[in-house]
């Protein structure tokens, strides 16, 4: 088969980046789109997907927090920017992978990682290095976020 890639995958009819239309995503689904990446039958490309901008935003969110923790030591603050910066990738590969296994096993490292960002949010919080003011949005988006990758790791029910 000429189509049939050598790997023994085949993608039926998905449209480039520039045939994608943009979307506003709905309010009341999870993220925006369903689990698939897709609303209403649209391919959605990450960078349109609301996890994914929220991703983005507790990035820079955490960055500012970082900025605001200089007398913090070296390993929290690395680890804080390592792990935020981990989670807007894991959450675009989740979005550009077909296969569901793999794309829950990729949001379920991205929520460890956010996981860890928040206990990393909270202990500075407790040593109070950073201003409450700076640190309270990024740790409220980390819970929001949690909360939506959550919903994108529970795996189907088994039918027996």
């Amino acid at each position: 088969m000429a189509d049939t890639p050598p790997f023994g995958i085949r993608f039926k009819n998905l449209p480039s980046n520039e045939q994608v239309p943009v979307s506003e995503p709905e309010s009341g689904r999870q993220g925006g789109v369903a689990e698939s990446g897709r609303q209403d039958g649209v391919a959605q490309r990450h960078d349109r997907v609301e996890v994914y901008q929220q991703a983005l935003d507790f990035a820079a969110r955490a960055y500012l927090v970082l900025e605001h923790a200089e007398a913090e030591r070296f390993y929290l603050r690395d680890q804080l920017d390592r792990k935020s910066a981990v989670i807007p990738q894991l959450v675009a590969q989740g979005l550009a992978t077909a296969d569901m296994k793999l794309r829950r096993a990729l949001y379920l490292r991205a929520r460890q990682a956010l996981t860890d960002c928040a206990a990393i949010l909270d202990i500075l919080m407790e040593r109070r290095i950073v201003a409450l003011d700076v640190l309270e949005p990024a740790r409220a988006l980390a819970l929001a976020l949690l909360d939506k990758l959550l919903a994108l790791t529970v795996p189907p029910p088994r039918v027996w």
